[in-house]
């Protein structure tokens, strides 16, 4: 959405598969799903032995919570598995959908990674889960901010990006899709060597950033029980960007990660599994003299800015499976998972500036905490009414989920020594939202109804999700004058039905309707807050309405011996988008002479999202070795009904074409690939910086020293091109377009990765 007053004057008071029938259940690749089943590499090696002049079989989990081959799945989805993610040199969310069409990452320059945006809809509209366990959502409030960049890439087997509405499987937040991440089991490591025991060491370097990063990785087997402990180690520096320096903020960053997995097979069937995931990061960043401007809203009394942000998450799961599908009970799938996982996004500021005529120095802490707790059952039974094969799918999520937003400000007159707390410009300590807990209850029931063979296959599925926030003010949150808090209460029921065709049994054709729905957020119902010197305060909503989707879908999947394709077109219709901070005029408050500006988040939008993705590739040869070009491209044209202009948001135009080789057994392989991205479409009268159009060339590599051995290396826009991400500078004013190299991307770079697993 478009710029609204109040970030002004916030920044100015931060200063002053269709064959799946019952007994025939869809092959996995093994390694490439979170589970534990006997059943499904067994089957995986069926398929793959059916297949041997074909790729390896791509698998989703999130399209349906059951495996099904990509090219059977009845939505939009994109399999990224570890060899992709090593073997393009990913590091961070942004590397990881560096080719992928209608999808983007934000990146601050002060608080990192935003979030993703698939096909126009963003933030907490996207919902993000690392093992089926929902990560923090996103906190925004100008220049405030946290990312979503919660889960270190290394201890990774594959991400699962769901394009389309998703919350009959998932309820609340997946109102535009879902951003899937499953981790690795000690199982994928022990397969890489075939032995009981694993150690993985793998380092790397970025010229983009100066980053290196290390990681040590164990595995083992002993009898029924399997472990696995992965830790890396990342130091990075500011981004090399490829403009004037004299934007370019100083910048130190460090990142520790410790993961652990423990499984303990009681026989073929039965498994449990204990998971435990830290992930500490730590970001110093000095504000350039010439950025100030920007980031204190204007003021020219700030001397020195500097910026201490971290990231820590801790994440403790316990997950129990059954999984027999020749069972003789009504069940052939079971899977428990209860979990905790404690967020802290802390920030600390050090501000020297002139208040009054006189230097202070200002000590400030902000933070962001999200604790959540839960649990989850989802199971699996199969069975036949005539010739007719079910899958029924069906499960309940619940959780609850505490938010808080501390803040803290002290100021020391540098010549008197005299410290305060009050009227800086407001008093501390305070919230900027009471807090809060958020709690969830989710059931829902999904059927893959199989006919004729499997040659059709009908997919209805609905949820009904119960929505409740309670609050719980303090008299932090009360000190500037906020009004009194609402609590929420609000229930959904979200359909969706898919329908496939195998055309042939290399031709794929699919349609679907998805509702999506996303309830109002502790932050958006009860940003409450007032600032006494600038005459403004944000009161709470507490008649806001849940935003909804309607999705639909229509595309068609052909997978061939020399080749393979996918088209799409989309189109997706939105209500009630809420808008935070919206003005609704002026208003007395009690003890005040003058009138308050008076803002409230409010339903106020409505959009369109419509267009198209296809990709593809043709080998030279039926065997998966040789040449072969690869492409891919994503048109989506998006419109603000309520304004009646083109919706800011949207993703521009971005197309992908690559020449690629593999050698006779992936001794060794080559990608040349172009990128091409137009320039944004936004409304006539805007007053924000539009980049121009852009493209890039990267040449990416690896070799196979020995099987156990493998140097990647990737050298990125090779042609040292000068460009911008949109994602980044969408509220990026048109005055201040001589700063914007503050956000130029690096021109030519190189990054390059040692593994070696023994």
């Amino acid at each position: 959405m478009r710029n609204i007053p109040i970030y002004y004057l916030i920044l100015l008071s931060a200063l002053v598969p269709t064959q799946a029938i019952a007994g025939e259940e869809l092959p996995q690749k093994i390694g490439d799903l979170p589970s534990v089943s006997t059943r499904a590499e067994n089957l995986a090696q069926t398929l793959e032995s059916d297949n041997d002049e074909n790729d390896e079989i791509e698998i989703t989990v999130s399209g349906t919570r059951t495996p099904r081959r990509v090219q059977d799945a009845p939505a939009s989805v994109r399999v990224i598995n570890k060899e992709e993610i090593d073997t393009n040199q990913v590091r961070n969310l942004r590397d990881l959908i560096r080719y992928e069409p209608n999808v983007s990452v934000g990146n601050s320059p002060r608080f990192g990674f935003q979030n993703f945006n698939i096909r126009g809809v963003e933030g907490n509209r996207i919902l993000f889960q690392v093992d089926g366990i929902r990560l923090p959502s996103q906190f925004d409030l100008p220049p405030f901010g946290t990312g979503r960049d919660f889960v270190d890439l290394s201890t990774l087997k594959v991400v699962e990006i769901l394009k389309s509405p998703a919350s009959t499987l998932y309820g609340s937040d997946a109102l535009g899709g879902v951003v899937t991440f499953a981790t690795i089991d000690p199982k994928d490591l022990l397969d890489l060597v075939g032995k009981d025991t694993y150690f993985g060491i793998s380092s790397g370097f970025s010229s983009a950033n100066s980053g290196f990063s290390n990681t040590l990785s164990f595995a083992t087997r002993i009898d029924r029980l399997e472990a696995a402990l992965i830790y890396t180690r990342r130091d990075f520096k500011e981004v090399q960007r490829n403009g004037d320096r004299t934007f370019t903020d100083t910048q130190t960053g460090r990142s520790n990660s410790y993961f652990g997995k423990l499984v303990y097979r009681f026989d073929d069937f039965n498994a449990l599994k204990f998971t435990t995931d830290v992930l500490n990061r730590s970001t110093e960043t000095t504000i350039a003299r010439a950025n100030l401007l920007q980031e204190t809203g204007g003021a020219t009394t700030v001397g020195r800015l500097l910026s201490n942000f971290s990231t820590n998450r801790t994440r403790l799961s316990l997950e129990y499976e059954f999984n027999n599908p020749n069972s003789d009970f009504f069940i052939q799938l079971a899977k428990v998972q209860f979990f905790y996982q404690n967020t802290e996004t802390p920030e600390d500021t050090l501000e020297n500036r002139t208040a009054g005529g006189q230097p202070v120095f200002r000590f400030g802490q902000n933070n962001f905490s999200d604790r959540i707790f839960g649990g989850n059952i989802q199971l699996e039974s199969n069975f036949r009414t005539g010739e007719v094969a079910h899958k029924l799918t069906y499960g309940l999520d619940v959780s609850s989920q505490d938010n808080q937003r501390p803040r803290d400000r002290l100021q020391t007159n540098l010549i008197t020594g005299v410290q305060t707390r009050n009227f800086i410009p407001d008093n501390f300590p305070s919230r900027d939202f009471p807090n809060s807990n958020t709690f969830r209850l989710g059931l829902y029931t999904q059927d893959e109804i199989s006919f004729n063979n499997g040659e059709f296959s009908l997919i209805p599925g609905i949820r009904y999700d119960l929505y409740s926030l309670a609050t719980s003010p303090d008299a932090d949150f009360f000190r500037n004058g906020s009004p009194a808090p609402a609590n929420f209460n609000s229930g959904a029921i979200s359909p969706r039905l898919a329908l496939l065709w195998r055309a042939s049994p290399e031709t794929t054709v699919f349609a679907q309707y998805a509702r999506g729905f996303r309830a109002p957020l502790y932050d958006e119902i009860n940003s409450g807050f007032a600032n006494t010197l600038f005459g403004y305060r944000v009161v709470p909503n507490p008649d806001l309405k849940a935003e909804t989707s309607d999705g639909f879908e229509l595309g068609v999947r052909g997978n061939y011996p020399q080749g393979r394709f996918s088209l799409v077109g989309f189109y997706n219709a939105y209500n009630n988008f809420i808008q935070q901070f919206v003005d609704t005029g002026t208003e007395i408050v009690p003890g005040f002479a003058r009138p308050f500006i008076r803002f409230q988040s409010q339903n106020i939008g409505d959009a369109r999202i419509y267009g198209l993705e296809a990709s593809g590739e043709y080998r030279f040869s039926p065997s998966p070795d040789g040449f072969s070009l690869i492409g891919s491209l994503g048109l989506a044209v998006g419109d603000n009904l309520t304004d009646n202009e083109p919706l800011e948001t949207v993703n521009p135009f971005k197309a992908v074409a690559g020449l690629r080789y593999r050698s006779p057994e992936k001794v060794w392989g080559t990608d040349l690939t172009l990128t091409f991205v137009g320039a944004p479409r936004v409304p006539e009268n805007s007053t924000l910086f539009i980049p121009a159009s852009y493209a890039t060339l990267d040449l990416q590599s690896f070799y196979n020293f020995t099987k156990d051995l493998t140097v990647n290396l990737g050298i990125f826009n090779l042609l040292n091109a000068k460009y911008y991400e949109y994602s980044d500078l969408r509220t990026f004013p048109a005055a201040d377009a001589a700063r914007v190299d503050r956000f130029a991307q690096p021109g030519i770079n190189v990054s390059a990765t040692l593994n070696y697993r023994f």
